[in-house]
This record gives C-alpha cells, sequence and structure tokens, in this order.
C-alpha cells in the first residue's frame, strides 16, 4: 500500500522536497502539497522589487501547475495545527492525513515583539513577500521625491535573515549615486550582531573586514550589537539611546517558525521551529521532517544580543533533497543520509557589485571558505534567477547552484 506524504509549505524547501520524492519514489504513493500561497516567489530576488530593478511578474509564477506537471497534488490552505498522534495537518479549509509529514512552511514575522515594527501597525518596512515588497519601494519613492532625508536599514534582536539588510544598504545607495542624489541622504545601517558579516555563525573569516571597508567607502553609518526600543512615524530608537530620522525604515523582524507546530511536546522549540536529528526527521516523531526556515538550528555561541541562524535558498534546497532521500531511504528501507552537514553559498548584490561567499560546513572551523567581491557575481544572480524562474514556469530541471 503506497504511503501518503503531505509537504506544508511551496517555496523553495516544499518545492524541491516534492519533486525530489517523486523521482525518488516513482508513482506508487501520493505527495500533496499543502500552502497558503499559490504563487512560487524566488525570494533572493525581493530586495531588487524594493530598488525598482524588478517587477513581480519576473520572480513569481502559479506553482500547481510543475507540481501537476511530475504528478505531484497542490492544495491551497493555511494550516492552522498539526496532531503528530493522529497523523494529520489541519488546515482552514481541511484536514490532510499523512504517513509522511515535511514541514517546509517558512516562517512567520515577530512584528509584535517591538513596539511600532512593521508595515501594518507599524512604521517601518519589510522585504518578505512582494507586497512587502512593493510597498517598501513606494515608500523609498516618496522620500526620494522629497529630496533628503534619513535611510536606516536595521536588524531587530532575534533576527535570523540578516542578509537583505545588507543588500538593501548597498542598492540604495548605489541607486543615489545614480541619481547623483547621495550627498542630500544621510544613512545608516544597524544590527543585532556582534560584528559585520557575523551572520549568526560567527562570521566568514575576512567577510567582515570587507564589508567593513565597503561600508566606510560608502559613508554608511553603522551600528552593532543593537536593539531597539521604539519606532514612531519620525525615528528609529535603539536601546543605547542612538535615535536616527525615520524617513525611510526597513527593519528584519525576528522570526517564529509556525505556531501550528507550538506547544507540542517534543515536537518544536517555543517559537515554533521544528527539532530534528541528523537526518531531518524529528527525533519524537520520526515521520516528520524539517527542511528550510522551519527547522530549528540553535546558534553556535552567546552573542550579546541575540542572533538567530539563517537558512539561505541553497541550503534550503540541499535540506530538500536530504530529506526526500531520508524519506524514500526510509520507505524502501535503505540506510539514510545524512541531512546536517550543511554547507552554504550566497551571492549579495550590492547594485555596482556583488558579494560571493561560500562556505563548508556552515559553522567553524571549515575545510573551505570563498569569500570573493566582483560585479560578475551580480550576473550570475540574474542567470540563476532567470533560470530557476524558468525552471518553475516550463518545467526544466531545478538547478543545483548557489543563490
Amino acid at each position: 500500500m503506497g504511503k501518503r506524504i503531505v509537504i506544508l509549505g511551496s517555496s523553495f524547501g516544499g518545492l524541491n522536497t516534492a519533486l525530489h520524492l517523486r523521482k525518488l519514489l516513482g508513482n506508487g504513493h501520493s505527495i500533496t502539497v499543502v500552502s497558503a500561497d499559490p504563487q512560487f516567489t524566488f525570494i533572493p530576488s525581493l530586495p531588487w522589487v524594493v530598488a525598482g530593478r524588478r517587477e513581480p511578474s519576473a520572480i513569481q509564477c502559479p506553482v500547481a501547475p510543475r507540481l501537476k506537471r511530475n504528478g505531484v497534488e497542490y492544495v491551497q490552505d493555511a494550516i492552522t495545527a498539526v496532531d503528530p498522534e493522529r497523523q494529520e495537518a489541519v488546515g482552514k479549509n481541511g484536514v490532510y492525513p499523512y504517513d509522511y509529514l515535511v514541514a517546509a512552511t517558512g516562517s512567520e514575522l515577530d512584528f509584535g515583539a517591538v513596539s511600532g515594527l512593521g508595515p501594518i501597525k507599524g512604521h517601518s518596512q519589510s522585504i518578505f513577500n512582494v507586497e512587502q515588497a512593493l510597498q517598501a519601494r513606494a515608500a523609498l519613492e516618496k522620500l526620494l521625491r522629497a529630496g533628503s532625508g534619513t535611510i536606516v536599514l536595521g536588524n531587530a534582536q532575534g533576527a535570523s535573515c540578516l542578509g537583505p539588510v545588507y543588500e538593501m544598504a548597498l542598492l540604495i545607495d548605489a541607486l543615489l549615486r545614480k541619481r547623483k542624489a547621495r550627498h542630500k541622504f544621510k544613512m545608516a545601517l544597524f544590527t543585532n550582531e556582534p560584528h559585520l558579516g557575523h551572520f549568526g555563525v560567527g562570521g566568514f573569516g575576512a567577510m567582515t573586514r570587507m564589508l567593513e571597508d565597503e561600508f566606510a567607502d560608502r559613508e554608511i553609518e553603522c551600528h552593532l550589537n543593537s536593539k531597539i526600543s521604539g519606532i514612531t512615524p519620525d525615528h528609529v530608537e535603539l536601546e543605547n539611546g542612538v535615535r536616527f530620522g525615520n524617513g525611510f525604515s526597513l527593519i528584519v523582524p525576528a522570526f517564529f517558525g509556525s505556531h501550528a507546530y507550538m506547544g507540542i511536546e517534543g515536537l518544536a522549540n517555543p517559537r515554533g521551529f521544528v527539532l530534528a536529528d541528523d537526518h531531518l526527521a524529528n527525533p519524537k516523531y520520526p515521520n516528520i521532517y524539517a527542511v528550510g526556515v522551519s527547522l530549528a538550528i540553535a546558534p553556535p555561541a552567546p552573542t550579546p544580543v541575540p542572533v538567530g541562524v539563517p537558512k539561505t535558498g541553497q541550503m534550503t534546497d540541499d535540506m530538500a533533497k536530504k530529506a526526500a532521500y531520508n524519506i524514500s531511504a526510509d520507505i524502501q528501507n535503505r540506510p539514510k543520509i545524512m541531512g546536517k552537514d550543511f554547507s552554504v553559498t550566497c551571492i549579495a548584490d550590492g547594485g555596482n557589485t556583488a558579494f560571493f561567499i561560500g562556505a563548508a560546513p556552515l559553522l567553524p572551523p571549515r575545510d573551505w571558505l570563498i569569500h570573493k567581491k566582483s560585479i560578475l557575481f551580480h550576473y550570475l544572480k540574474e542567470g540563476l534567477e532567470k533560470y530557476y524562474m524558468a525552471s518553475v514556469r516550463y518545467g526544466l530541471p531545478l538547478p543545483t547552484f548557489p543563490f
């Protein structure tokens, strides 16, 4: 009798897990992807949307046709709870029984942790979906039309997705210089990290010095070990008393995993990230796997201000392949492979240049580490975006390159 595999989420982790499982298992088992968002979005390109370099149509397309082409069912629904004992995922519109469950739901944004944080009830912009990126673009253009002001980019206490703030600072600086208006705007960056380029994992060698030099050359004021005390329409204030004008602010919040996983002993940590062993399976409920942002990864060392460990798109793709392999191995009674031997590669665009980071393993000490700066990496990132979107739209093989 075939197994029922339910995958929660249809972004990088959910899509890759589903396609690899179908390839590994053939057609004898049912694979269902349940997601609230019917669109696949190439999330690494959202900073380009804010900077006016991309329109949403270039980085979005429906995900269901790609899944259907490979014999995977897609259901649009928002998951509200998981019941590991009954082996059911509960959505707003239905209940989904499973033999194997993959948590690939990404993150929930914790705007409520800081007074005034966020674009809905607060006074700052965000960047984790197309709607937020377009709202941020409109707010940025409004300030630029005003002709002067203060631009603040920041990572809130507990934030883990730290790269977009760096990218946005460099992209906005490049945009202002192109318009010959850089001298009219003050720019500041603050982060919860103990040093630039810490990224929740202790840093990547000389990358810290590269970033320090880059921000110094661009005259972008930087503040470390920062905690926000509050945000108003006029100011962004840190707990150490530093205060910025709020002409435009884009601030990354801390994440939750998912409230659907919270409160289930042994399944998730208090913030809703799923606990997993070295094979990406939950120790208490070994038929539940976690990939991408949904996976709980503890920081390697404490920091003065809490900093989470990021999960890049490349890491998520890699986790998805390993989780798919291990589920198929379990079904077919084969040995599993290690799922947590992460490497990381990332390209951060800077408008008129770009940075490439590669490291294995993710946490130090490492067997190899690469960090380079070149405009060529900007074109590499563009090429990867275009190919990835073509693979989702037209069924081309998904790339295995970093992005």
